[in-house]
């Protein structure tokens, strides 16, 4: 065959390039050819009740309102096509499907910007590729290709009462690869919606905000070692894994959704609209009719919304990853006192980690110690970065030491709590009961929307942990026939954390709202404030002892000058008995400003589990205050749910 001469072949492409360009200009739609298409997917869209579709509620987060009618939750004008969409399902349903005919080409392109709802509505409407070509989406691409998302895990964090948002817990989404780092979970992704707080402002001014939707609440996708990192290094708080049994179609359908919001802000409310109850959304849109976010309309703990993906039947495993802190703790158990003072004199450099070797020889004691010694170091290095390079010498020493002595796992498996959190008791709590206060007799009701208290049963809960928020009881005397509040407490925080030679913690309490109190005058109802710190110890069987140095403002109209301020000590102990939990504390304050007054309490409580929803409550009292002598004896039945 001979070679075309270079004009044949310049002229021959020439005519090449004519014929497609017409072709792409004959097969292109003309925009009249566009909206006419775009016509009759709305007019197929609105023959199939589209717009009333649960799943497009779900896609565009959609709730009923009060008074008809819907409300996306999404609070961004950059999440809609139609300038009415948040209140207007099936305006925005047409607007999408006309905004996938825009020429533009880019990742700005709807079909980009929305894949998901792009999926679903060529799944319901079935697009004629010719009519309506699909957008590359470059960047939505590379972004998937680089999660490589297989499988899905949700996570769950342990309560961490020091953060004001995570003191009930908090769940997030692990995205698992499919590719080579399929069996290293530290490798993955985790999908994270979360507050975007401004970091100026204080405790208070927090969960105001966070409380009545102040703050921005945005998603974000980071390393999952990093939230680890946070969560089990910085924080120590155990780590729950629940492996989800989407499959991969679901995952992806997640995936794209997780696209669609990820730039979108939506209302951060603490109680509600919180990091669980999106993660709830995001599962709702990967698994169809799931309906996951029923019921959380008026709160979305944590626990609770774990509890509904494992009752969805969603769940196919769970893994445990305690903290750096549980991992310490159990292995120090393990060795007697004398050894224990050896692991803290060799990290705090003390002792020669060289001399354990010659001390043990090359036993599993000698790897225990210099292993444990390093791991507690590395511990305290994190907690306060300002004392890393002091000690990273010693562990270096404590490495170099372990490095000698052979190679293996010296340390049984950490010990897998009895029971998970969504395995514990519900949140909300409905106790009916009665006793008698002063000589009079009385009907007792309680509501507490939340969370738990240190005598409700254990099993999955942090024991000397306490929240109740917007608990509400009231009182019935029968015999002069009058119905009086007794407590209204906004928000209630205890934290007993025992202390030891390797953690010293600083326990603590808050506590403020409404309440029956004893003036000079008379009873009254007004509001108090208190809090305190203190220390508290293990005890044998289990046992807490502890003591809180507190403070308490009560204010109303009865009192002198309005209000009555003082301070004090509260010391008791917190006992598990069997499967029962019994709590003995005495208080003691002086109120020195406003009303002065000594005040004394004596109480002793008793809580017994009946089943996983149940239990008996009963509490002795007594109580001087403003120089009257006051005796209470209640009986309660306590329903969890």
């Amino acid at each position: 065959m001979h070679e075309m001469p270079s004009t044949s072949r310049g002229a021959g492409a020439a005519t090449v390039r004519c014929c497609l360009l017409l072709a792409a200009l004959i097969a292109a739609p003309a925009p009249a050819q566009s909206r006419d298409y775009a016509d009759e997917l709305v007019a197929k869209a609105h023959d199939l009740d589209l717009a009333d579709d649960p799943y497009w509620l779900s896609l565009v987060h959609y709730k009923p309102r009060f008074g008809g009618g819907y409300l996306s939750q999404a609070d961004d004008p950059a999440f809609f096509n139609h300038p009415e969409g948040k209140r207007h399902p099936a305006l925005e349903l047409d607007a999408t499907l006309r905004a996938f005919f825009q020429p533009d080409d880019g990742d700005g392109q709807p079909q980009c910007r929305f894949p998901a709802r792009y999926h679903w509505l060529n799944g319901r409407l079935d697009f004629d590729p010719a009519r309506l070509p699909r957008a590359a989406c470059t960047e939505l691409r590379r972004w998937q290709q680089t999660l490589s998302a297989h499988s899905v895990t949700l996570v769950f964090p342990a309560a961490y009462l020091n953060g004001p948002s995570s003191m009930f817990g908090h769940t997030l989404l692990r995205i698992n690869p499919g590719d080579s780092r399929r069996d290293v979970p530290l490798a993955a992704y985790a999908l994270n919606y979360a507050a975007n707080a401004d970091p100026a402002d204080n405790g208070a001014f927090y969960a105001y905000k966070g409380i009545f939707g102040g703050y921005p609440g945005v998603f974000s996708i980071v390393p999952y070692y990093q939230k680890i990192k946070e969560y089990g290094d910085l924080e120590n708080r155990d780590v729950w894994e629940y492996a989800l049994n989407l499959d991969q179609a679901e995952v992806d359908q997640l995936l794209r959704h997780a696209w669609e919001v990820r730039h979108v802000n939506f209302d951060y409310y603490f109680l509600t609209e919180n990091c669980s109850y999106h993660m709830l959304s995001l599962l709702e849109v990967a698994r169809p009719g799931s309906r996951l976010t029923d019921g959380f309309d008026v709160k979305a703990i944590p626990s609770d919304t774990v509890r509904a993906v494992v009752a969805a039947g969603m769940v196919e495993s769970v893994d445990y990853r305690p903290s750096a802190t549980t991992v310490i703790e159990q292995h120090l158990a393990q060795l007697n006192k004398d050894q224990q003072d050896e692991v803290l004199a060799l990290a705090d450099g003390r002792e020669d980690a060289a001399t354990v070797s010659s001390r043990y020889g090359a036993g599993e004691t000698a790897s225990r110690l210099l292993e444990l010694a390093y791991d507690y170091s590395r511990y305290r290095a994190l907690q306060n970065p300002t004392v890393r390079d002091e000690h990273a010498g010693q562990s270096y020493n404590l490495l170099q030491a372990r490095s000698r002595l052979p190679a293996g796992d010296v340390w049984p498996a950490v010990r897998r709590p009895a029971s998970r959190p969504d395995q514990g008791h519900r949140t909300s709590r409905l106790a009916l009961g009665g006793g008698r206060l002063d000589g009079e007799s009385f009907i007792g009701v309680d509501f507490r929307p939340a969370y738990h208290d240190i005598l409700d049963p254990l099993p999955g809960y942090s024991r000397g942990a306490q929240i109740n928020f917007l608990d509400i009881s009231g009182r019935y005397f029968i015999d002069d026939h009058s119905l009086k509040l007794d407590r209204f407490t906004v928000i209630d925080i205890l934290s007993l954390t025992p202390r030891n030679a390797f953690f010293k913690p600083v326990s603590w309490g808050v506590d403020t709202g409404l309440e029956r109190m004893y003036t000079n005058s008379g009873r009254t109802t007004g509001a108090q404030v208190g809090g305190g710190g203190g220390v508290s110890y293990a005890a044998p069987g289990d046992s807490l002892v502890y003591a809180l140095l507190q403070g308490q403002l009560k204010v109303a109209r009865q009192f002198e000058g309005n209000y009555s301020l003082g301070g004090g000590l509260a010391t008791g102990i917190l006992l598990p008995l069997g499967p029962s939990t019994a709590n003995l504390e005495v208080r003691a304050l002086r109120y020195q400003l406003g009303e002065t007054d000594n005040f004394f309490q004596a109480r002793w409580r008793h809580s017994f589990p009946i089943g996983s929803q149940l239990a008996f409550r009963y509490a002795l009292e007594y109580r001087h205050e403003r120089g009257h002598d006051h005796e209470l004896a209640e009986a309660m039945l306590n329903w969890y749910f």
